[in-house]
């Protein structure tokens, strides 16, 4: 090995080791409440020298939401490849969405429960977090083109099935779900729930005609 990929493999083992420390730290302790000092505290390394690898804790939880937020575009882009129907692709997502929240909490919690105003929302650190939420966006409006959701604006119905399933995720980490469903199997639940969010509008005109 030749000395500039040891220097390039250490720089990367370094960087790897403060990426892991502060995610654990801003997501025990709060972004808020974490200084460069503590995260270099954590891993026994001077706060100056942390420097060299990132400018300043905002960068540092940047980097770590783009890499969440890069490992759940994976994951959105197989669903895309395996359900070519649009209804069917957005179903399957919403159970991936909830995997993934359940599977890599840590990870979660850093990509969508901290401020926009505490990472940068462009350039590198942003690149898949924008990718994610298009391949998202894109979806339901390819959902809503089906006539589904009847006449629907489409940036209400993209906040409004992502906070359903956002709420839900909350609930179901925090014991809420388990705890007040009265012994219902979790799975079969989840499977009920996420159909009602996507239930057809039903047509007005055959309701009107009826009634």
């Amino acid at each position: 090995m030749t000395t500039t990929k040891r220097r390039e493999r250490d720089r990367e083992k370094m960087r790897r080791r403060v990426l892991d420390a502060a995610r654990q730290l801003f997501v025990r302790e709060g972004f808020d409440n974490v200084s460069m000092r503590r995260i270099a505290s954590r891993i026994e390394y001077s706060p100056a020298a942390l420097y060299r690898y990132f400018r300043n804790k905002r960068e540092i939880l940047s980097a770590l939401r783009e890499e969440g937020f890069a490992r759940f575009v994976e994951r959105q882009e197989r669903s895309r490849e395996r359900f070519p129907d649009p209804v069917e692709r957005l179903r399957a997502g919403a159970r991936e969405y909830i995997g993934f929240a359940l599977a890599e909490p840590d990870h979660y919690h850093l990509m969508f429960s901290t401020s926009c105003g505490q990472v940068d929302l462009d350039g590198e650190w942003a690149a898949s977090s924008l990718r994610s939420f298009r391949m998202f966006r894109d979806l339901v409006v390819e959902c809503a083109a089906t006539g589904r959701f009847g006449e629907v604006d489409v940036n209400v119905l993209v906040f409004a099935l992502w906070g359903q399933l956002h709420g839900l995720v909350h609930l179901i980490a925090t014991g809420q779900v388990a705890a007040l469903s009265n012994g219902a199997d979790l799975d079969a639940l989840l499977d009920r729930i996420i159909e009602f969010g996507l239930r057809p509008v039903p047509d007005l005109q055959q309701f009107q005609s009826e009634s």
